[in-house]
């Protein structure tokens, strides 16, 4: 492990040395988690694997990422434009859509040849992926590759939502009121308790350890869903050896806070990024940055930061964690919900000053269901007629941050298009913002079928 090496310094202050080798392998909740990744949707599936162009928003122009497909052209030359550096790609060979992309590279002899040779022509050759699993382990292994970031099964732990409870209570944070229950049985006993003594809480949270993107929880809104929702708990746990789940109170919330942290290999803590996050239910749709919340909250998530990466260099982690936080309508703050021990959505964006300077921005996702294909040149031709699509002389208005997401073709297999659409609305002001995303819902509308 190289102590010198700092990802943060290296993407922002020192963005020309050495040279970073991207993997964007979202997904590797399925390799920490024994238990399956539950039910496959291709449709749904093609598109997120394809979200890892958003990687190239950090990328500086020495470095080199591993993309499943080359992206739209257009797409590349607008990035460009803006001032982002575009790196060297490398794709594998016989590459489909659905394959996560670290099963593509680890069993590409050619690309992990041509890796080598890059590792053993330069220096400081560093290899960060998206998530480190056994599989980013055997790639680095194979291409001579120095891996940044904890060793596999420290993530795993890591990502563990029974675990992060303990965390927080070993740091004497604020914590949702809820136990770890073992049963269905236990869970109703919960619910009862959690609704039925102060302060009442209306809704109630069932969480499996490692569920991610709003996989893995159950939402009982009221009594009339209590035994519907453990009937459905009991089905997806069958066969599972000492299932266990952590039920919790639904708090009314101000505020869900994203914070980011990097932990050095030398056991420097630095929190990168704080946003607000937008969330539909449980599942994540946009951010504000910078979150509009005071000062001294501010400090707040910055110490929170700084104790939980010190906590987790202590068992062996470093590397990029993402801390979903949330302030709920008290002003109360409970500074875990859960932790992320790897690289989230939220991260790719969280490093925009370089390119956009001291703009104000909001990200959006919106899921698309067009009735014809879409693709890159449609949505920004569409916004470039509401007068709102984001120039090179303006640094203002909306972006549009990959092109392989979109429902550009028709999958196998498929009779319909999917695709997920990923924007940043910029500004220097919050009403010209909200007057931009007023027009970027029409366009996205239009493409939608009614």
């Amino acid at each position: 492990m190289d102590k010198d090496f700092n990802l943060i310094r290296y993407v922002t202050k020192d963005r020309d040395k050495g040279i970073i080798v991207w993997l964007c392998n979202i997904g590797a909740e399925k390799y920490w988690n024994k238990t399956g990744s539950g039910i496959v949707d291709i449709n749904e599936d093609i598109p997120v694997n394809r979200i890892e162009e958003m990687n190239l928003l950090i990328c500086r122009e020495q470095d080199i990422i591993i993309l499943r497909k080359m992206p739209d052209q257009k797409y590349l030359s607008d990035l460009k434009g803006l001032g982002f550096s575009i790196p060297s790609i490398l794709t594998p060979e016989n590459a489909d859509l659905l394959t996560p992309v670290s099963e593509l590279v680890v069993k590409d002899e050619k690309l992990l040849q041509r890796l080598k040779e890059i590792a053993s022509g330069n220096q400081n050759v560093y290899f960060v992926p998206y998530a480190v699993t056994y599989l980013e382990e055997e790639i680095a292994e194979k291409a001579g590759l120095r891996l940044m970031g904890a060793p596999s099964h420290v993530n795993a732990r890591i990502n563990d939502k029974i675990f992060n409870r303990e965390v927080s209570e070993k740091l004497g944070f604020n914590v949702c009121k809820g136990k770890i229950c073992g049963s269905v049985d236990e869970i109703r006993q919960e619910y009862e308790e959690l609704t039925g003594s102060k302060p009442f809480f209306e809704k109630v949270i069932v969480k499996e350890p490692n569920g991610a993107s709003g996989k893995g929880l159950y939402i009982i809104e009221n009594r009339d869903k209590l035994e519907p929702g453990l009937r459905m708990i009991a089905r997806f746990s069958r066969g599972r050896t000492n299932p266990k789940w952590l039920v919790e109170g639904w708090y009314n919330k101000k505020f869900d806070i994203n914070y980011q942290i990097y932990v050095s290999p030398g056991g420097e803590v630095e929190v990168f990024s704080v946003k607000q996050q937008l969330l539909r239910d449980t599942v994540y749709i946009g951010s504000v940055l910078p979150p509009d919340i005071e000062a001294d909250i501010m400090d707040s998530y910055m110490e929170y930061g700084r104790k939980v990466g010190k906590y987790l260099f202590e068992m062996g982690f470093t590397g990029v964690a993402g801390i979903d936080s949330i302030i709920t309508d008290r002003d109360e703050i409970i500074p875990i919900i859960e932790i992320n021990g790897r690289f989230t959505l939220s991260t790719y964006i969280s490093f925009l000053e370089h390119n956009l300077g001291g703009k104000k921005i909001l990200s959006r996702y919106f899921r698309l269901l067009p009735d014809n294909a879409v693709g890159y040149g449609n949505i920004c031709r569409a916004l470039d007629r509401e007068g709102i699509l984001i120039k090179p002389e303006q640094r203002e208005g909306v972006l549009v941050y990959t092109a392989g997401t979109l429902p550009y073709q028709l999958n196998e297999g498929s009779d319909y298009y999917v695709g997920r659409v990923f924007v940043l609305v910029v500004s220097d002001s919050r009403e010209k913002i909200n007057e931009y995303n007023l027009k970027l819902e029409k366009v996205i509308h239009s493409f939608s079928r009614v």
